[in-house]
Order: C-alpha cells, then sequence, then structure tokens
C-alpha cells in the first residue's frame, strides 16, 4: 500500500505528491450523472427505507454524534437573553402567545451580535463590517454577489472565475452557476496537503489569466470540506498578501473553524493577522461564519465579517453594501432565537467546545478512531479539524482499490459511487464531487458525525477492500 510506512496522513502526503492532476491547477467541469450531496442522502434514505443495510457517510449532521449539547450552555443560552434584553436589545424580549417565545416583527439585523462573533475570531483595533442571513448558503450568495458586484465595477462582460482549494465543497458549484461564474481549483503545494497556501494561489491566478478569466475572489474553506485540513497562519498571511497584490478579495469559508482542536481563532486569527499584515492588505479579508456544524443543522443563522482597517475600507463597503441590499431584497433576516443561540456560543465563558460538551468529545472521538482504521489498514487520509476527512481507496502503486466485474481499476467517480453503494451499502460522496483532478476519482468523503458503530462499519468495508487487493 502507498501507506505501508508511517501514517495515514503521510501516505495521504505522498498520494498528493504523486499527483500530478492535484498538483496543477484545475478548471472545474461539470460531469453529467454526477449525483448531488442531496441526492446522496436520498440514495441513503430509499435504501434503508427498503430493508438495506446502509453506511451513510454521504453528508453530516453534527447531532449525528448522538450527544447533546452542554447543560450549562443551554442554560447560559436563557441567561443572554436575559442580559441582552436588560441592556436594551428588545428583540430577544420573551413574548408569550408567539411560536418561538420570541416579538414576530422584522428586526433585519442585530449589530449586538455580530460585534460578538467579530471579538469571538479575534478582532480587537480594526473595525468590521457585517451581516447575518439566517442560513450559510444565503450568507455565502450574499457575499459572492457583493464581491461580483466590486468586480463589475472593473468591467463588465469579462470571464469571471473564483478560485477555490485544491478540493472545495460542491456546493459552491450552484450558487456560482447562478451568478455567471467558473471555478478554478487551487494547485496542492508540497508540504500544505490539501490545505491552501500562497504558491498554490499564485498558480491558481496564473493559471485563470491563461484561461481568459478574471479572477473574482479566491475562497479558501477553513478547515477543509472535504479534507478537513487547515492552514498555519503564517502561510495565512502570506495568502492574503499575494491576494491583496493581485487585488484580489480573500473571503474565508470558515463554518467549520470552531470544531478545530485548537478553536475557531486558532484557524482564522484575526487578532493576530490585524497585527501582523498591513492594513492596505487586511482589508482584503472577508469570512463567512455559521452555528449549523455547532449546534445542528436546524440553526442556520450565518454571518458575513469583513475586516475594514481605516482608510483601506473599500472593499468592506463594497461587498457588504451590495449584500446588505440583496438581504433586503430576499427578506433573509436572522430569526432572533438562532442570532441569540450565536451569541450564547461566542459569549460562553469556557468556549465553544466547552458549550458543545458530550457533542464535542464524540466527534474528537470519533475523528481520532477514524485516523486509527486508515492508519491500520495503510490508506491515505486527510482529517483535521472539522467533522469532514478525505480517504483515497487506492493500492501501492496508487491504483484504485475499486475494481470492476474484470478486475480493473475503475477511476471514474460516479462507477465508484455506484459500486460502493451496490457492493457494501455505502453512500460516500466521490472525490469527484470536490475536484476535477483524475487522481481525486478514488477518493471519498468521510464524515465524522457518526457513531462509533457506524466508523467500525467503515473499516470493515475499507479492510475487505484492502484483503481483496492483496488477494490480486
Amino acid at each position: 500500500m502507498i501507506a505501508s510506512k508511517g501514517s495515514s496522513a503521510e501516505a495521504m502526503v505522498r498520494y498528493i505528491d504523486q499527483s500530478p492532476g492535484l498538483r496543477a491547477p484545475q478548471l472545474a467541469v461539470k460531469i453529467p450523472g454526477m449525483p448531488t450531496l442531496p441526492d446522496l442522502k436520498i440514495m441513503a434514505l430509499e435504501r434503508q427505507e427498503a430493508g438495506h443495510e446502509v453506511v451513510d457517510q454521504s453528508a453530516g449532521d453534527i447531532d449525528e454524534v448522538g450527544q447533546p449539547l452542554a447543560d450549562a450552555f443551554i442554560a447560559w443560552i436563557e441567561e443572554c437573553r436575559a442580559k441582552l434584553v436588560a441592556d436594551g436589545h428588545a428583540q430577544f424580549k420573551p413574548t408569550a402567545g408567539e411560536a418561538y417565545g420570541f416579538p414576530a416583527k422584522y428586526y433585519p439585523q442585530y449589530p449586538v451580535v455580530t460585534a460578538q462573533l467579530a471579538r469571538s475570531w479575534g478582532a480587537r483595533s480594526t473595525p468590521v463590517k457585517a451581516l447575518q442571513t439566517l442560513s450559510g448558503r444565503i450568507a455565502i450568495d450574499l457575499g459572492l454577489r457583493g464581491l461580483l458586484t466590486r468586480a463589475d465595477d472593473a468591467g463588465k462582460g469579462a470571464r469571471r472565475c473564483l478560485i477555490l482549494d485544491p478540493l472545495a465543497w460542491s456546493g459552491y458549484r450552484p450558487l456560482a452557476d447562478d451568478l455567471g461564474l467558473e471555478l478554478v481549483h487551487a494547485a496542492a503545494t508540497s508540504g500544505h496537503g490539501l490545505a491552501t497556501s500562497a504558491e498554490g494561489l499564485e498558480a491558481a491566478i496564473a493559471f485563470a489569466r491563461d484561461q481568459g478569466l478574471t479572477p473574482v475572489a479566491a475562497v479558501p474553506i477553513l478547515p477543509s470540506n472535504p479534507s478537513g485540513v487547515s492552514t498555519p497562519r503564517e502561510e495565512l498571511k502570506r495568502y492574503l498578501e499575494v491576494a491583496a497584490a493581485a487585488d484580489l478579495p480573500v473571503m474565508i469559508d470558515a463554518f467549520y473553524s470552531p470544531l478545530a482542536p485548537a478553536g475557531h481563532a486558532s484557524v482564522v486569527p484575526l487578532g493576530w493577522l490585524e497585527q501582523n499584515v498591513a492594513p492596505e492588505a487586511l482589508g482584503y479579508l472577508g469570512l463567512i461564519v455559521g452555528e449549523t456544524k455547532v449546534t445542528s443543522s436546524q440553526n442556520k443563522t450565518a454571518s458575513l465579517l469583513w475586516m475594514a482597517p481605516a482608510g483601506h475600507d473599500a472593499v468592506a463597503t463594497r461587498v457588504t453594501e451590495r449584500a446588505l441590499a440583496r438581504l433586503r431584497a430576499t427578506n433573509a433576516y436572522p430569526r432572533p432565537q438562532e442570532a441569540l443561540v450565536a451569541y450564547a456560543l461566542h459569549s460562553f465563558e469556557d468556549g465553544v467546545h466547552a458549550a458543545m460538551g458530550p457533542r464535542y468529545q464524540a466527534l474528537d472521538a470519533t475523528r481520532a478512531a477514524m485516523r486509527a482504521a486508515c492508519d491500520a489498514l495503510g490508506l491515505p487520509l486527510s482529517i483535521g479539524g472539522s467533522f469532514y476527512g478525505t480517504v483515497a481507496l487506492v493500492d501501492a502503486q496508487g491504483q484504485s482499490l475499486i475494481r470492476d466485474d474484470d478486475g480493473r481499476p475503475v477511476e471514474d467517480p460516479r462507477a465508484i459511487c455506484k459500486l460502493m453503494i451496490q457492493r457494501h451499502g455505502l453512500v460516500g460522496a466521490p472525490g469527484g464531487m470536490f475536484s476535477p483532478a483524475p487522481e481525486a476519482g478514488p477518493m471519498l468523503r468521510l464524515t465524522a458525525a457518526v457513531t462509533p458503530t457506524e466508523v467500525e462499519k467503515v473499516k470493515l468495508i475499507f479492510a475487505r477492500l484492502v484483503e481483496q487487493s492483496a488477494a490480486r
């Protein structure tokens, strides 16, 4: 196996280093017949209803770890409500006779909440322009519209693109399509695995221009969906400086950052960045944050924060003004009960992990179990600070472990997805959803937002694949 020496993480680095497709920028292409993530979830549910054994790795909800949030945090939510009301924020007062116990009238924004979010990520000396909406996808859409409007100020009619990570969440595809944006995947670079890097961004910018594309923004996902890896702060600083030199805003998708072992402010350290990045570059930095991955998919409030240093706030102003205009047009205002949860989560004295309590402990144990399983089987794995990881189902020569009826390696992600469901009952997102590179074909995204029993089922399936490969 490729991973016969060292850990599964080291094996993934070797697999990437041997993968020219991943180590070069790639223009995303539509693959006819490729299922979407909702399609996979439907497949899993339909198979379960039909009585088939299903191991569902299609998507994750943090609630699926089977553990509750901390009792102290649940109590803290009501304490925060009382404090906010006492401070004059009537939007949060208990209201009898209403479905959710909150006032029924419109409250377009809650500045007290977005200000707390900025403090939680470490912003202290730099103004932050912010807005909040009622779901992560809407927040991303608002940000993209703001970025596109800014780009159009410099000249309409050009072919526009977004620069994404080497492997990036497939949900950006429909959002970009709606706005006429193409997608460019940055190159994976030596030493950074599947994380974004300044070197990879430089290569992606040059590649986009060679393709006749004008980049609108770079959108790194930290920690990555699907690989769970992040970017060291010194590299993030260089990344931002490269982007600023190219007049390219950076909108970080930081939804999974609160799940990172060292915490969200280590993944996107706004406090450190405002001290170590020149204001003219810092003004190019924005981030999308939310609570969906921490509490549950039913708590969807998400926010766009943009650094706005004095004298260097042009990007923040342009992007957030357009985003707010779209917010008003769509009536996608945040709901007070979810805005309150966001405030409580990011003001809880002992931090986000303590607020999650047993839920975070279960997630972290499952991540460790997945690492141990792939270490034992010799499979390349990248799993870090989110609840997603990526495994490469490959043999010692880097060829797919999934074989057709004639014993030939299968590389096509659609075929791999189909065969894994038919033969093993494993419903998972193939690597081709996240990257057009050929070497992404035998990759599979894993979710650690499951129970230990589900991890053991995944391990047994992978063990069968490894044993079948050794027997050939």
